[in-house]
């Protein structure tokens, strides 16, 4: 036998049992021989895929169709490949190609129907996936993706339906396990979601993002069970690089820069560690500056509240703004109609690749690249990590580091990061005179037609309402305990929380009585949809508690404008510094505390001393009317003299 053939045969034998580098190096030595071999170049090809570079895998494939472009498994998996960098519309190409040439191609049928689900082409998507059932009825991967289909299109029930005809057939299947607790979690039944993730728990603890996961579900139910003992695990894990976090979600849980900025630098580094970036053509010259707003909130969302005015405000004889919408198309959008005409192009890209994003931010000529997103749900971090602009900026809608070397600068004021702590700021920190964040401006806020009672809420007449309408995750059993002091220390006074899930009202009453405190003086009340009725709504509680790490941010203006106190605990890390930013900048500071004994003491003090709180009261009304955060025209100015400063190389 040919000593090359057998060198192949090795090859092939070391790639089928796994030895996947091995078999690389052996394909890669024989293709300077055989130089115009596609099938070393489909093999090199599929080795880069498993190892999942990408990038090199399409490179390879490419090479393979250059000699044989008859080969339906080139096609395929350069598909898969292409699918991987989430580049769908050009892996349908590849699919298409493989089924031309392979027509009973069950595997890119399901290859097909996974990247048309990504696109939201969801009937065709279905289609495939009902094809490759036709022909293989107890193949699970298709049924899993059909329960995909069904949780794009917000179908839970049916979802679900589809996830557990897979488990059925597979009950190892632990991605759709997986899937099904997620749409669980969809529907806030938080309490089943545990119990699927608990069953993958039981086989693969160390199962991608579970962890995450359980104690995320938990929370959302006040389910404390053991969360000290997770907390700790969480911690150790993070510190060894066992784990990464998804960056929002460690600001429930630790006020640490340190851990922060590790687990944010390793969420890229895992992002992006197989990702070449796209070329990014020169800055032009331009007669203005030229802005690009990046978000994936146009839509009923704090950062639009925010950024609203400042938009609407911008000096268009000096500055040029685009924007670049990512998020998903919402209808009646009135907060997207509103902003509209305030840029010289607006541009919806939720359907655009990174390719074409970055080619009209060139052709364009943007300057500056402004990240409203950061790390949050709709973001498009692979733009500013392809350069989207010459000078990139994250600001406002995430409280943190990027993690990105390409991201340039952060926009902070020196209550948020201070100056000894830049190094934990991949960005270079650039500095607002005063606070950074201003007051949101709802497009849709009025005055309220509506008068509420206490009656109506169950709430005493005569009695302290200590309010703290918040996100379940920012609520954790040491805020909880502070909550429970004060209501021991004020009377009869009552603890008013938002919350319309059984299960959490049961668990945080459970809570209460665990602690001595009556559970009927946890009242709990549902969200209200309409802004101005949920400001009204505020104005019958008279003291509000802020949550700790995870500060209340953009929300805080909500409750100045319903006239409403509120005790803020600063912390170590940019997420726990937002309300201490605000209140410092609006005098307030006797409501900021250094520590929980603090926090207590204040919000004791005010409802035991009634015309302390109703001049505290008074005094908001004021702030509210004059002060400089509520000006969105002089911030405004500050912030375009940053970007001027920035742009000319002064900072």
């Amino acid at each position: 036998m040919d000593t090359n053939e057998e060198k192949f045969n090795i090859a092939r034998q070391l790639h089928f049992s796994g030895r996947i580098e091995e078999a690389q190096k052996i394909y890669v030595k024989l293709l300077k021989i055989y130089k115009k071999n596609h099938t070393l170049y489909y093999l090199i090809g599929t080795t880069y895929l498993q190892l999942k570079k990408q990038d090199l895998a399409i490179k390879y494939f490419k090479l393979s169709l250059k000699y044989n472009s008859n080969f339906p498994d080139t096609f395929n998996n350069l598909g898969v490949a292409l699918a991987e960098n989430k580049e769908h519309k050009e892996a349908l190409t590849n699919y298409n190609k493989a089924i031309e040439l392979k027509q009973d191609y069950i595997d890119a049928y399901l290859n097909r129907g996974i990247s048309l689900n990504k696109l939201k082409k969801y009937e065709e998507a279905i289609k495939d996936f009902d094809l490759v059932i036709d022909k293989e009825p107890e193949n699970a991967k298709a049924f899993n993706n059909l329960g995909n289909v069904f949780k794009g299109l917000k179908k839970f029930d049916k979802a679900i339906y589809f996830y557990d005809k897979a488990i059925k057939i597979n009950d190892n299947f632990l991605e759709a396990i997986s899937n099904k607790a997620d749409v669980l979690d969809s529907q806030k039944k938080f309490r089943q979601s545990l119990i699927e993730l608990n069953k993958i728990y039981k086989k693969e603890p160390d199962f991608f993002g579970l962890i995450q996961k359980i104690i995320s579900n938990k929370m959302s139910i006040f389910d404390w069970q053991n969360y000290d003992q997770m907390k700790e695990m969480i911690k150790h894990k993070l510190l060894n690089d066992e784990i990464t976090l998804d960056p929002l979600f460690i600001y429930y849980l630790f006020d640490d820069l340190s851990i922060q900025y590790n687990n944010s630098k390793n969420f890229i580094n895992n992002e992006f560690k197989n990702t070449t970036k796209i070329p990014h053509l020169r800055k032009k010259k331009n007669n203005k500056i030229k802005i690009g707003y990046f978000s994936g909130d146009f839509h009923n969302h704090p950062v639009l509240h925010i950024m609203s005015n400042i938009f609407k405000e911008h000096d268009k004889s000096k500055f040029e703004i685009y924007a670049f919408s990512h998020g998903p198309e919402k209808k009646n959008n009135v907060w997207k109609e509103t902003v509209i005409n305030y840029f010289k192009k607006f541009y919806q890209t939720s359907d655009w690749s990174d390719e074409e994003i970055v080619k009209k931010a060139n052709e364009d000529g943007i300057d500056i690249a402004v990240d409203l997103s950061g790390l949050t749900k709709y973001s498009r971090t692979s733009l500013f990590f392809n350069r989207v602009a010459p000078i990139q900026i994250n600001y406002l809608g995430y409280p943190g580091t990027s993690g990105l070397n390409s991201m340039d600068y952060i926009l902070a004021d020196q209550k948020v990061i201070r100056k000894d702590e830049t190094k934990y700021f991949a960005e270079k920190v650039c500095y607002f005179p005063k606070c950074y964040i201003p007051s949101s401006n709802d497009v849709t806020l009025k005055n309220s037609k509506k008068i509420f009672k206490r009656s109506e809420f169950d709430l005493p007449e005569n009695e302290t309402v200590f309010c703290a309408f918040h996100n379940p995750h920012k609520i954790n059993p040491q805020i909880f305990n502070v909550w429970i002091n004060i209501l021991k220390r004020t009377g009869k006074s009552v603890l008013w929380i938002k919350s319309n899930n059984s299960d959490a009202k049961e668990n945080l009453k459970k809570e209460a009585e665990k602690r001595k405190v009556d559970k009927n003086r946890i009242i709990f009340a549902e969200g209200i949809e309409n802004i101005n009725d949920h400001i009204q709504r505020l104005k019958l509680a008279d003291i509000f508690l802020d949550t700790f790490p995870y500060n209340s941010h953009s929300t805080i203006y909500d409750y100045l404008r319903a006239n409403l106190p509120m005790i803020i605990m600063e912390g170590n890390s940019f997420p726990s510094r937002v309300g201490s930013s605000i209140y410092s900048s609006l005098e307030l500071s006797e409501l900021v505390a250094k520590n929980y004994t603090e926090y207590e003491d204040i919000a004791v003090e005010l409802s035991k001393k009634k015309e302390k709180l109703l001049g505290l009261k008074t005094k908001i009304k004021t702030l509210i009317k004059e002060h400089y955060l509520f000006n969105s025209k002089k911030f405004t100015l500050d912030l375009e003299e940053i970007y001027s400063k920035i742009f000319n190389n002064e900072i």
